[in-house]
Order: C-alpha cells, then sequence, then structure tokens
C-alpha cells in the first residue's frame, strides 16, 4: 500500500551520487531497505544487536603491544615503565567498556524494539540507513518512517555490521508480511 506523502518524505532523503564533489566532501546520503537482502545467517525467534562489537579489536592492539614490549622491558626501565603505562590503560579501558550504557536493537516477528521502544510491523511504513560517509569509516543512522508520518531516527554507533541489522529487518518484515497475507 503506497502512502503519498511518505514516499515523498522518502524521495526528499538525500541520494548517494557518483560525482566528483560528494567523493571529497562526504556528503551523506539515504540507502532504502528494499536496496538490501533478506536473508539471515541464524534464526532465532528474536535476534538482538548490540553496540560492544568493536571493542575486541582495541583490546587485540593493546594486548599485542603489551606482548611486543614485555620483552623488552626485562632490560628496559623504560619498556617497564611502558608496559605498566599500556596494561593500565587496557585494564580502564575493559572498565570503561563493560560499565558503559549498552544500546541493543531487538527483532523479532512482532517488530523492532531500540532502547526500549517498540516498532512493530504494522506501524512502519518503511527504513532505511542516512550514511555519513568518513574517511576511514562510516557512521550509520537507522531511519524508520512510520505509517502515521513520523520519521524517528537512531545512530549505529559502534555496531559491528549495521547491514545485517537491514537485512534481518527485511526478514523479519517479509514473514510478517507473508503471515498477514495468509490469514
Amino acid at each position: 500500500m503506497q502512502n503519498a506523502e511518505l514516499e515523498k518524505l522518502i524521495e526528499k532523503q538525500p541520494k548517494k551520487k557518483l560525482s566528483v564533489v560528494d567523493s571529497i566532501f562526504d556528503n551523506s546520503y539515504f540507502v532504502r531497505s528494499k536496496e538490501y537482502g533478506s536473508t539471515i545467517k541464524n534464526y532465532s525467534k528474536e535476534i538482538v544487536f548490540n553496540n560492544t562489537g568493536s571493542d575486541e579489536y582495541i583490546y587485540f592492539v593493546i594486548g599485542f603491544m603489551i606482548f611486543i614490549f614485555g620483552f623488552r622491558a626485562i632490560e628496559d626501565v623504560f619498556s617497564r615503565y611502558l608496559v605498566f603505562g599500556l596494561f593500565v590503560v587496557l585494564i580502564l579501558l575493559i572498565w570503561y567498556n563493560k560499565t558503559k550504557k549498552i544500546e541493543e536493537i531487538k527483532i523479532s516477528k512482532a517488530g523492532i524494539e531500540i532502547n526500549k521502544t517498540w516498532f512493530f510491523w504494522n506501524q512502519i511504513y518503511d527504513y532505511g540507513f542516512t550514511i555519513e560517509p568518513k574517511h576511514k569509516s562510516s557512521n550509520y543512522y537507522l531511519e524508520i518512517f512510520m505509517i502515521t508520518g513520523k520519521k524517528e531516527r537512531f545512530g549505529l554507533y559502534n555496531y559491528s555490521n549495521p547491514e545485517e541489522i537491514i537485512e534481518t529487518m527485511n526478514f523479519f518484515r517479509n514473514r510478517y508480511n507473508s503471515n498477514r497475507n495468509h490469514s
């Protein structure tokens, strides 16, 4: 069922252009959900994504540095202080990441729960990503267009694979639409 006002709102979103100006200035653009697939790797009744996925790389890098400088610390006093300092930084990072607020996105056949707020499939018109490219990575924002005409936006900071979130949403939305059409 098409809604002309919502379609206009979605069409107003910035699109990705293949121009030199956009590649230099990293202009943000919107990618609609239908441009992603709808497959998931491991099915369960509810799939949960959280923002703790990118922490392990930092632990590995600092741990590897401690390991390398640890061999030099046997003979060198400066290396001992460096290893001790890196170890303290590693402990502080682990403590910070364990105590920081964990954001969760739960996707099921009923709908999407983001930070304790439910969006049911029968309330959602469409969704997609606004992507703000940066030089080394990109910021992703999940945009949900409600049937009521309201647009919700959620930053997906520190989520390891944002595309997988949209693919999972597509999978469950397709299941919801299939069950609704058979009823």
